[in-house]
């Protein structure tokens, strides 16, 4: 795969997906899923979060090649981390959050932001994670414009939220305390799977 800057328009959620779920696409057919890692590939950001949950869909059935070969032609690659980055989400920091949550409102926002630009040891995509109450497509638009509310890195190499890594978490509550809290805790819950994570981390 080679190194690419993409368009700096944010990719949004899958409208009825289950992102909370093990194998979100379990229930659509094979041929269907094919295609659509096709047309999301294509995109300018590519979809690359959509594709690789489909192709580890595929993969569980044993129907992957035609999904990989369309990754190898756009010399694209699925985020190799992504079903372990999941795991640990959904399994220690969405049990965490459930009794926090109980009478706990507000626009707090944890995120994690798809970034690529590294070499082939770290397998190509790392993660950048933060914190935010305004919408998350505002914020990743900040993070792609520069300046003083982006981050080292985002405006040339940010990619797309990766939305199966915070939506199950959101929200969590109003208060700056409790946004860094979090983003501390999902910062150190992906950190020893995602080769590289940057962002802010409260000691």
């Amino acid at each position: 795969m080679r190194h690419r800057t993409f368009a700096p328009d944010c990719n949004q959620p899958l409208d009825g997906l289950g992102y909370e779920a093990g194998r979100p696409f379990s229930g659509w057919q094979s041929r269907h899923l094919e295609t659509l890692i096709g047309g999301w590939l294509q995109l300018d950001p590519p979809n690359l979060e959509l594709a690789t949950l489909a192709l580890e869909e595929l993969t569980e059935r044993r129907e992957d090649l035609n999904a990989r070969m369309k990754f190898a032609r756009l010399e694209l690659a699925p985020i190799p981390w992504l079903g372990a980055a999941r795991a640990a989400v959904l399994g220690t920091l969405l049990p965490q959050l459930a009794n926090e949550r109980k009478g706990t409102g507000g626009r707090g926002k944890v995120y994690v932001i798809l970034r690529g630009g590294y070499t082939e040891t770290s397998q190509w995509y790392g993660a950048y994670v933060g914190s935010t109450s305004r919408p998350i497509a505002s914020r990743f638009k900040e993070h792609r414009e520069g300046g003083a509310r982006s981050a080292r890195g985002l405006p040339v190499h940010g990619i797309e939220p990766l939305y199966s890594l915070f939506l199950p978490l959101n929200p969590i509550g109003s208060s700056r305390a409790k946004m860094v809290e979090w983003e501390t805790r999902l910062h150190e819950c992906l950190a020893p799977i995602i080769p590289k994570v940057t962002g802010d981390v409260a000691f």
